[in-house]
């Protein structure tokens, strides 16, 4: 029988070789292609044909309420709804409640608009293809005020171009004209959007949360207060696959999968190794 100094060596041991295996599942995917096959979600489709049946020129609000903690599930999210934006020559108009989610905006919208020529073969210039509007503090009151009047709660875009006259916004007077709009959010925001955006402005609004997030949106879905619905990385991964376009979070779906698939493995195989020695425990008694 082992001594307790060496049962601890063996399970450091052990636990080191876990590490191991589980970082290697999580690596793998980045490193080999691979294919792993999966359709799209009711919610997530529901999303994608509800902007994917806009015309051409139609409005698009985007509202991304994180901030890099949320970066691994939302930012794909964001370059997705952005690059369907370009790829139907809509036009974005990107926004965030959150302070520390500004510069998430920013790269996403410039890294869209770069990528655009080679996608789509369509440039993509802000304040005419897009606006990027930034943060502003104010949270419900914002939201109110840009029902009234959107360029007078942003007077400025983040580039610190006028919003009066910009091409981007023209005809957008007030969240009554817009076609659609999306919060991608890593908290409430999503609620705050439905009560003080879509019940009282009435525009069409979809949503995008973390998966910890998701379960609590559903409702609002049954409601019909939301178009469209993606629900963690699995929902940004669901909309690359629509779009044609895999990316991050199909890469991080596939690594998810893989890692999940080797967990189980060492469930099982952890539960069999001890059903054998009780077994054998018994049977030496």
């Amino acid at each position: 029988m082992a001594t307790p100094q060496e049962q601890i060596k063996r399970m450091t041991i052990i636990r080191h070789i876990i590490y191991a295996l589980v970082a290697a599942a999580v690596v793998l995917p980045y490193i080999v292609k691979m294919d792993m096959p999966f359709s799209a979600s009711k919610w997530s489709k529901k999303m994608y044909e509800a902007i994917d049946k806009l015309e051409p020129g139609s409005r698009v609000l985007l509202s991304f309420d994180y901030d890099p903690a949320a970066e691994a599930e939302l930012y794909p999210m964001s370059m997705a709804l952005l690059r369907h934006c370009f790829k139907k020559d809509l036009i974005p108009i990107v926004m965030t409640h959150w302070p520390d989610g500004v510069g998430m905006c920013k790269k996403a919208c410039e890294e869209a608009a770069a990528e655009s020529p080679k996608l789509w073969g369509k440039e993509k210039i802000s304040g005419r293809d897009f606006a990027l509007l930034g943060f502003r503090v104010g949270g419900a009151d914002l939201i109110l005020n840009m029902g009234e009047n959107l360029k007078g709660a942003f007077t400025k875009d983040f580039y610190d171009e006028p919003t009066a006259g910009m091409a981007a916004l023209e005809g957008v007077d007030s969240l009554r004209d817009i076609d659609m709009a999306v919060d991608l959010a890593a908290g409430i925001h999503v609620q705050v959007w439905i009560a003080y955006g879509h019940d009282r402005f009435d525009f069409p609004l979809g949503a995008g949360t973390t998966a910890v997030i998701a379960p609590k949106l559903y409702p609002f879905l049954q409601t019909d207060q939301l178009v469209g619905f993606l629900g963690g990385l699995r929902g940004a991964a669901d909309y690359e696959l629509m779009l044609e376009q895999s990316g991050k979070a199909t890469q991080g779906m596939q690594a998810q999968s893989v890692t999940h698939v080797l967990l189980i493995v060492m469930i099982v195989v952890a539960n069999a190794r001890f059903i054998v020695n009780r077994l054998r425990g018994k049977q030496e008694a």
